[in-house]
């Protein structure tokens, strides 16, 4: 893999990541970009009961950061070596092992199988987008 291929997956990586922050700090409630400053959300709670906003503000950042992750692991899956393999199979499965955690209690949080689909999702697509990351010959 070049070195422009792999500035090119970081970045796209990254700005998932910064977008699914973005969303985690603007619109869950109570909203965390408020709290810092100090100012009142009481008014800006999202209609949950709203399937489709319910997704955006609660599952998207979520699958937006597997997937960051799941990007930056495209660095690794050339190189040979145990621990590259153990670091990738911890990645593949870490989401799955933290909704896990949280439905028998051993973590906080609140086990959503929302959550658990839109993983799937998101490790479906990566699946099937990973050999035009990894094999397209043209230059970025």
């Amino acid at each position: 893999m070049t070195v422009q291929r792999k500035i090119y997956i970081f970045l796209l990586a990254l700005v998932l990541l910064v977008v699914g922050c973005g969303i985690y700090f603007f619109y869950r409630t109570p909203i965390i970009a408020f709290n810092l400053f100090h100012v009142s959300n009481e008014y800006m709670s999202c209609n949950t009961q709203n399937l489709f906003i319910y997704f955006v503000v609660y599952c998207l950042p979520d699958a937006l950061w597997y997937m960051s992750l799941l990007l930056v692991q495209l660095l690794f899956l050339k190189e040979t070596g145990w621990l590259n393999r153990l670091l990738i199979a911890i990645a593949f499965s870490l989401p799955f092992l933290l909704e896990t955690g949280q439905y028998i209690g051993l973590i906080s949080g609140t086990f959503d199988w929302f959550d658990i689909i839109s993983y799937c999702l998101t490790l479906i697509l990566f699946l099937c987008l990973r050999k035009i990351f990894l094999h397209l010959h043209y230059k970025l």
